[in-house]
């Protein structure tokens, strides 16, 4: 038996998501390694351009990975203590394991947290969002 399972808030996130992160999203949080929240995918006007507009996000509305729909891109947050943990360690982790569990279905995701994919993570880049994982396409 699971010892985590998504709640209610995370399972809407992934109705909208591709399939494809769904199938990433489930085998992580399967693994039983880390609680995971799904804190956000697909994202209207509004919501885009809000987010743009206070720095969290470098594209304004219809050109992110969370523009499309079903979306292209979760934020997918470590769930510790009965909260979401915005801890960089703790982001990295979960990173590896949905980066793991990706790769292992040929699924191919970029994370926040290494823009260019060239295996140095956090480094060399100056916009770090640690919760966003998008299909690469």
């Amino acid at each position: 038996m699971l010892k985590f399972i998504y709640g209610k808030s995370s399972m809407a996130y992934l109705d909208i998501a591709h399939p494809d992160l769904q199938v990433v999203m489930h085998d992580a949080l399967g693994t039983d390694i880390l609680d995971i929240s799904i804190i956000d995918s697909h994202r209207n006007e509004a919501k885009q351009n809000r987010l743009y507009d206070l720095k969290k996000s470098k594209v304004r509305w219809p050109n992110g990975k969370h523009n499309k729909m079903p979306s292209d891109a979760v934020d997918a947050a470590p769930f510790i203590n009965g909260k979401v943990s915005w801890n960089k360690m703790h982001c990295c982790v979960l990173a590896g394991i949905i980066l793991t569990c990706a790769a292992k279905r040929g699924i191919k995701i970029r994370w926040g947290g290494n823009w260019d994919m060239d295996g140095e993570p956090i480094t060399d880049q100056d916009f770090q969002d640690l919760v966003h994982f998008e299909r690469v396409t």
